[in-house]
């Protein structure tokens, strides 16, 4: 007999199950954490519609430039930092998210207050009066609404 027959590999008696079973009552748990996560996920994508609306608008507006640029960078925009927020949240390991959040956290900051400032801009350009300052707010205020429905909604779909 050669060494390689010789050898011998003993597997264990009891075999774990890979799915155990779960109770009806944390399968229920689950589900209603993965609606409401659904739900908070819809909202922050109802409101980055309206926001990127708004800054496609108010870009326009600034710098003249053409429908498609004005989505373009509105898109980087607001896509940029929901996308710099997921990478901060999904990173493995210290060296990492020390390295990441160097870089993403002030660019968020940025990305952030210009959304705000273009939002408020569109939304008070279409209002007169004392009704420019609630436009404002509700402006100022888009982004931070995305910004933490995003980190939510990923929470409750497992990130960290």
């Amino acid at each position: 007999m050669n060494e390689a027959a010789k050898t011998v590999v003993k597997f264990p008696k009891k075999v774990l199950k890979v799915n155990p079973k779960v109770s009806s009552t944390h399968r229920r748990q689950l589900k209603a954490n993965l609606l409401s996560g659904a739900a908070v996920c819809v909202a922050a994508l109802t409101l980055t519609g309206l926001s990127l609306a708004h800054l496609a608008h108010g870009i326009s507006i600034v710098t003249h430039a053409s429908t498609v640029e004005g989505w373009a960078m509105a898109v980087g925009i607001d896509f940029g930092f929901v996308a710099l927020e997921a990478a901060k949240i999904t990173t493995v390991g210290d060296q990492q998210t020390k390295e990441i959040n160097k870089m993403a956290n002030p660019t968020i900051v940025g990305m952030m207050i210009g959304s705000a400032v273009l939002n408020a801009f569109a939304f008070s350009a279409q209002s007169e009066g004392w009704m420019m300052y609630p436009a404002i707010v509700m402006g100022l205020a888009i982004p931070a609404m995305i910004y933490n429905l995003t980190k939510v909604g990923m929470k409750k779909f497992g990130c960290k």
